[in-house]
Order: C-alpha cells, then sequence, then structure tokens
C-alpha cells in the first residue's frame, strides 16, 4: 500500500513565520499568533493510478493486474494462475493381451470319388456268375434254380479307381451299383467289397433283393451300401458277389455283370491315399485381454485403437496339398481401409480378415509357409466381449483331381495340421467404452530423490506452487481483512468422461509465513478419513488430516468433448474466507485423482485434456471484525522550528493543528501520528504522538457503498503540549498509523471513488526574547 507524502504532510505538523517589528527598548518579549493553510481542499481517492492522489497506486508494484473495477466503480481483487495439476492420461487403461497360437488339424477326410472317368470299373459274364458255358448250353435251356454261393464271382476294380489307393476308415459307407445285363433275374445278390490280394472281406456285406427293393432284375441298374468299421483298411479294392435264382431258361444273348461305380457315402478316413476334393477345415482361437484395468461385460462394450498390431507368424504347412487359409476376426471391426495397403492377405477390413489364397497369390504351399503379417490396428475397433477376441482359423486344401496326371494321389491324415502363433501387441487406447477400472492417479511428480509414491506439500520437487502476484505486497501492508464474499475458482477445459474426484490439500501462506488450509465444510467437497486420501503428506512421513485437505468432483462430460467447467468454492462450501483473507501470496497444492471410483460403464478417450487455472476473485466487500491496519514513513524535516533547547531566541508557546475533513469513505479512520528523530526513533526525551484522530465513515446506502452525495464531515484540533512542542526541532520522519473500521462491524464496499478531501491548518504562538 502507498500513501502519498503530500497526505502525511496533510496530518504533519506545518509552521509558517512571517516578520513583526521589533520595539527598541533592550531585554523585551515579543509574541504573535500565525495561522497558515498547510493543505487546503485535498482529496484523496482510494485507488488509481499516479497521475492523481490515491491511497493504492495500481503502478506500483502488481496492482495494475491484480484489481478489476466495474462500472460502479466496485473493485475487485481478481486473478487468474496457470496451474499444473500433472496428467492425467495415467488413467488411461493399459490394455495387455496375452500370445496365442492355433494348431488347425486336418481332421477326418471324406472319400467322395473313387474314379476320374465315367466308365465301368469291372464286369463278369454269365459263365463267371452261373457255371454256365453259353458255348455249351443253347439258349431256352430250363436252369434249375441255384447259386454261385460255392464259387462267389470276383470283381476287381482297384485297376479303374484312379482316384483311389487306400484308405484307413472311420466311418461310412461305400455305394456300389451294378447293372444286370446277364439276360435273367437275381433273386439275391449279395455282395462285399474286398482285398484283392487276399480275398478278405472289408467292411459289412450289403444284399440286392426284392426285399430290399433293389432287386437285381434283368436289365436292371441297382445300388447297395456297404458300411465299414473305424480302422478297416481299403485297399487293392475288388467285389465279391454271390447269386441266387430262380428256375429260368437260358438267355438267347447273355451280357455282362457290370459294376458301374463306387462312390463314397459320408465316407470319412483318418488317412487316405487318393486323389481328393479340396478338405476343409477349421478351428478357433481366443485371445484374452487383461482384465486388471478395463473390461468389456456387454456386447457393445470397445476400444478404438489409437496404436497396436496383430503380428502372424509364418504359418506352417506340414500337408502334402497346397492350402488356402483365412483368418477372421470377427470381433475387431470398421478398421480404415488403409490398414490394407501394402498387405495382400487382408480381404476385409470390417470385419477385419486375413486370407492366404491363390487368388491373392498368398496360397500356402505344399509343405511349406506363409510369410509373416503384421497388421495394423490404428483406428480399428475391437469389441471383446468378457475380454476375449475369438478368431476362427479356416483351411481349404487343394482338390488334387485338377492335378496333372501322375501328381493327383497324395497322402493326408488326419493328425496333420497347419499351425502359427497371433500376437497382438503394442495397444495404445484413443477411445473405450466399458467398465474402466479404478485408478488412481498422483497429480504431481514424484520427487526422483524418494520415489515412493506419496507427495509432500512442503517438498518443492512434488507441490505445485503458485504465486498469486500482487496479494504479497497487499498482505505486507495491510493487516486484519476481513472480506465477506471472497471466491476460489478452478476454471478447467477437459475433455475427460470418466467420473474423476480430485483429492487434493491447498495450503496458502501470506507474506509472513502464516499458514491456512482450504477444506470443506458441506458434504460436497468435506474430505472423510476413511477416503482414499493415503500417501498425501505435510512433510516425508507427516500425513495430512482429513481437515486439511478438499475433495471435488469433475463436471460431467460423457460425450467426452472438450468443455469448459468451473468449480467454486466459497464460504458456504469451504473455509475460503479464512483462506483468502490470510492474503496468500503463495498457494501450494498436491493432490491425486481417483477415477471412476465406482468402476461404473464409462467411455475414456485419449488424449486426457484437463488445462487448469486458479482464480481468485475477491470483491472489495468486507467488514472488520478487528481494525485493517498499514503503516506509512515519510520524511520530514523540521530542523528549522525553534526551540530553547536548540538555543535558538524564538519559541512556540502554543499550537494547534487543526483538520477539516470530508469523508466518502464507507469506513471510519483513526489516525496515530508519531514524530521520529534522525534514526527513526520517537522524539526524546518527550515524545511527540498525536492520536485520537477520527474522521467518521460516510452514509452507506442499502448496496453496501458509501453515500457520496452525502458525505461526512467534520473539523479536528489537535493540541500540543510545551514540552512536545520544545521537540519538535528533531522531528526528521512522521511516522502515520491508520486503522480503518466498518461501522458495528457491517460489511461495506469499496469503489475506487471513494475519497477524503483534508484542509489543513496551523495555529501557532511564537515569543521571541529581545535584549
Amino acid at each position: 500500500m502507498q500513501i502519498k507524502k503530500h497526505f502525511i504532510a496533510c496530518i504533519a505538523l506545518g509552521v509558517a513565520f512571517t516578520g513583526c517589528e521589533l520595539p527598541k527598548s533592550p531585554d523585551f518579549r515579543t509574541s504573535h499568533k500565525v495561522e497558515a493553510p498547510v493543505m487546503y481542499n485535498k482529496t484523496f481517492q482510494f485507488m488509481g493510478d499516479s497521475t492523481m492522489s490515491v491511497m493504492i497506486d495500481t503502478t506500483g508494484s502488481d496492482f495494475d493486474s491484480l484489481f478489476t473495477v466495474d462500472g460502479d466503480d466496485f473493485i475487485t481483487i481478481s486473478k487468474e494462475q496457470d496451474f499444473n495439476f500433472g496428467e492425467l492420461n495415467d488413467a488411461i487403461p493399459v490394455i495387455d493381451v496375452d500370445p496365442t497360437s492355433f494348431d488347425a488339424a486336418v481332421g477326418e477326410i471324406e472319400i467322395t470319388d473313387f474314379s476320374s472317368g465315367s466308365g465301368d470299373l469291372g464286369s463278369a459274364n454269365i459263365e463267371e456268375v452261373t457255371g454256365q458255358n453259353p458255348n455249351f448250353v443253347p439258349a431256352g435251356t430250363p436252369i434249375p434254380a441255384g447259386s454261385n454261393a460255392a464259387s462267389p464271382v470276383r470283381i476287381g476294380i482297384g485297376a479303374n479307381t484312379d482316384f483311389f489307393s487306400s484308405a484307413t476308415i472311420k466311418s461310412g459307407a461305400l455305394d456300389v451299383q451294378l447293372t444286370n445285363n446277364l439276360g435273367f433275374d437275381f433273386q439275391t445278390a449279395n455282395i462285399q467289397v474286398i482285398d484283392t490280394t487276399n480275398n478278405a472281406p472289408i467292411g459289412n456285406a450289403a444284399t440286392f433283393s426284392a426285399a430290399n427293393g433293389n432287386q437285381l432284375t434283368d436289365g436292371s441298374t441297382q445300388t447297395a451300401s456297404i458300411t465299414f468299421s473305424d480302422g478297416d483298411q481299403l485297399r487293392n479294392l475288388g467285389v465279391e458277389i454271390v447269386v441266387s435264382w430262380d428256375n429260368f431258361n437260358f438267355p438267347n444273348n447273355p451280357q455282362e455283370l457290370v459294376v458301374n461305380s463306387v462312390n463314397g457315402n459320408n465316407l470319412v478316413a483318418s488317412q487316405v491315399q487318393a486323389a481328393l476334393d479340396a478338405q476343409d477345415f477349421s478351428t478357433s482361437s481366443t485371445a484374452t485381454f487383461s482384465a486388471d484395468e478395463f473390461e468389456f461385460t456387454q456386447s457393445n462394450h470397445f476400444i478404438r485403437m489409437k496404436a497396436g498390431e496383430i503380428d502372424i507368424d509364418p504359418i506352417q504347412n506340414d500337408l502334402e496339398f497346397s492350402i488356402d487359409v483365412t483368418i477372421d476376426f470377427p470381433d475387431i471391426r470398421n478398421c480404415p481401409a488403409s490398414v490394407a495397403n501394402n498387405i495382400s492377405e487382408i480381404t476385409s477390413v470390417n470385419p477385419l480378415q486375413i486370407a492366404y489364397t491363390e487368388a491373392n497369390g498368398t496360397e500356402i504351399s505344399r509343405a511349406g509357409s506363409s510369410n509373416r503379417v503384421t497388421i495394423p490396428l490404428t483406428e480399428c475397433e475391437v469389441y471383446a466381449t468378457n475380454n476375449e477376441i475369438t478368431f476362427t482359423i479356416s483351411a481349404a486344401t487343394e482338390n488334387t483331381k485338377n492335378a496333372p496326371q501322375g501328381d493327383q494321389i497324395r497322402v493326408i491324415n488326419e493328425n496333420q495340421s497347419v499351425a502359427s502363433s497371433v500376437t497382438i501387441s503394442g495397444l495404445e487406447i484413443e477411445r473405450a467404452t466399458g467398465v474402466i477400472k479404478q485408478q488412481t492417479v498422483l497429480l504431481n511428480d514424484d520427487d526422483p530423490a524418494d520415489l515412493d509414491d506419496d507427495l509432500a506439500l512442503f517438498n518443492d520437487n512434488e507441490a505445485e506452487i503458485t504465486e498469486i502476484d500482487g496479494l504479497n505486497d497487499l498482505s505486507s501492508q495491510l493487516n486484519n481483512l476481513n472480506f465477506t464474499n471472497p471466491i476460489l475458482s478452478i476454471n478447467y477445459e477437459t475433455n475427460i468422461s470418466v467420473p474423476t474426484t480430485i483429492y487434493g490439500a491447498f495450503v496458502g501462506i501470506n507474506g509472513d509465513g502464516e499458514q491456512v488450509y482450504l477444506r470443506g465444510t458441506g458434504a460436497e467437497y468435506d474430505v472423510d478419513p476413511t477416503d482414499p486420501i493415503s500417501g498425501l503428506l505435510k512433510d516425508a512421513g507427516d500425513p495430512l488430516d482429513a481437515d486439511e485437505m478438499i475433495k471435488f468432483s469433475l463436471a460431467e462430460n460423457l460425450n467426452g468433448d472438450n468443455i469448459n467447467a468451473s468449480i467454486q468454492f466459497d464460504r458456504t462450501n469451504t473455509n475460503v474466507d479464512d483462506f483468502l483473507n490470510n492474503l496468500p501470496s503463495e498457494i501450494r497444492f498436491i493432490g491425486k485423482a481417483v477415477v471412476n471410483e465406482d468402476e461404473d460403464v464409462a467411455t475414456i478417450i485419449d488424449p486426457l485434456n484437463f488445462d487448469p487455472k486458479i482464480s481468485v476473485d475477491i470483491p472489495l466487500r468486507l467488514s472488520t471484525t478487528q481494525p485493517i491496519t498499514y503503516t506509512d514513513t515519510v520524511e520530514q524535516d523540521m530542523s528549522g522550528v525553534p526551540s530553547p533547547e536548540n538555543g535558538d531566541d524564538q519559541s512556540i508557546t502554543e499550537g494547534i493543528i487543526a483538520i477539516d475533513y470530508e469523508n466518502g469513505f464507507p469506513m471510519g479512520v483513526e489516525l496515530v501520528v508519531t514524530f521520529l528523530d534522525s534514526l527513526q526513533n520517537e522524539l526524546s526525551p518527550v515524545s511527540v504522538v498525536l492520536d485520537e484522530i477520527t474522521l467518521q465513515a460516510a452514509q452507506i446506502g442499502v448496496d453496501r457503498f458509501s453515500d457520496h452525495e452525502n458525505p461526512t464531515s467534520g473539523t479536528i484540533e489537535l493540541a500540543l503540549s510545551q514540552d512536545q512542542l520544545d521537540q519538535l526541532y528533531q522531528t526528521r520522519f512522521l511516522e502515520v498509523s491508520a486503522s480503518l473500521q466498518t461501522t458495528n462491524n457491517q460489511d461495506v464496499k469499496i469503489r475506487t471513488s471513494d475519497y477524503i478531501t483534508l484542509s489543513v491548518r496551523a495555529e501557532l504562538t511564537i515569543e521571541s526574547e529581545v535584549k
């Protein structure tokens, strides 16, 4: 606070001397009175710049940026400072995925065709079936009923089944089609598949009969199914046929019993040496996300990736077939088209599909492997219900029936497989919706000297320290301020969409080192000892108490948009009046943010933007339970004042200071003026102190402003004793102490235009001794 010297001069003693004619007789004394104006109608405004007489000069210190004035000249101490709460990005979940592998076994092999051609596989004539030689049996000769059970007909078909060599059967049947062109009806015909090397039967026999609906009458074609058991070996294929007949007349021109075809009927094998249609086989695998920080509990929960990749190791093909392999990731969706740039294996980005096919030139050759494929996941969305990504691997072998002659027969076993490993790594979240597990984030940097996850308020390496420029000067010059409606605000911009509560400690320290902690006085901002406040300390090993802390929650922002919001601490919810009436020049802060404390479903966005500023707004509306005081000292050289103690012939025998005032302030003013010597000590042996200088407050309106139309006025006269008058010559400085007091401690508002007008005159009696 700066008080102008000419204001002090108004209170100081002013002396003016005038000459007079002296008598010519020796040894006599003369006296005369002098009334001299020291200051006439001098107006002092409360606040302004150095171009006017003001009590607060806003051109000094940092006051020019500390005060704001509204249209009514109402003054507010207003200051906004950047405030670094630290990064909240540590609250973004870290998602790890366990590597997984797949091994897609061929599994059961289906056998369909046994021959590449459309011709018959084998036949038998009438003599082979009945034993009757047509060269010796005339047409029309009666043939008695009988059978060839004693000498079954065997027809080898292996030479004509070029698509088949051998197989180990698991289940199914072989459909055998026969045509009877022998010229008579078969009553029954039992057919058995055999190994022609030893005539051993393979599988179960089948019967052609009227009862079965497939009787082989003359000229008919019928089919019977031969079933097999697990482990039956098909090789060196032939059929053995036992025929029975009723009486018939030997035909005129008998033809043959023909084996037209054999075909698999759901015939599956564990191993086959054959020419095969494309064999399809598949498997699925699951990659598991850690649930430590994030859970997908519903089908619409997802993460959009900021970064990450899928690595698919080379797929090993153990087969004698070239294969096409398709890997589908139905839980990875909406990838940008750019993901497929320069990666020919990507055939779909929504959902993600990887294919190694002949069509895109990445078919996996027989007994070979694919290339490693790395797929960027940037901007892809991952839907992983129950924290699992399931992907399927589908493979199809080549159709070797289309291969060149000599290369059609291949060996395939159900245990053969294609295998690889899939690793999902480097995941960084851009946006995630799901259950974000509770995270606790330190809002200050941990001191590298201890790294104990604790924060100490008075550790300069950990606390955020903000200086409120100007308050330091105010606090060092004014005592006992009692602002009635101060506000401390945290103004911030954020995109945080997750419920976030900050637990922290603010301590304000004024110019005298006095400390006041900001604390909540209502449920909204009040900290309970059971709240998660461990690790917040004053100094190492000295924890803060709950009533030395405050908590507050960030504004709801479900969409994660950038919003501006403010948290206001006022006297209804905190002790901010005590906090700011201390006029802190320094504010220290430590804290932690507890994110999604209740672990609700929420959306989180990376990066988390939280840009806070701390704002102090103190309207100069105040009351004084104790007087507001300030003191100033100015030079005032009074060495020319006559005094017998200084050897002068003249002396002042009477002295009165008269002060006429007009007070437009809403406060009364008590002044004390102390005269000081060159060492700024009180005058000795008799001190000169003027007190009981009271300026009555102006009338106050209902708006709590002073009434400038009806200021108070008055005159104050101060008489000095002879001893005081004799000491005045020692004066080199005047100390002026002012006490400002509101009436009955009621609150008032201060305006820049509040004023005091003073007129000061000195009434002195000077006596001279003439010898």
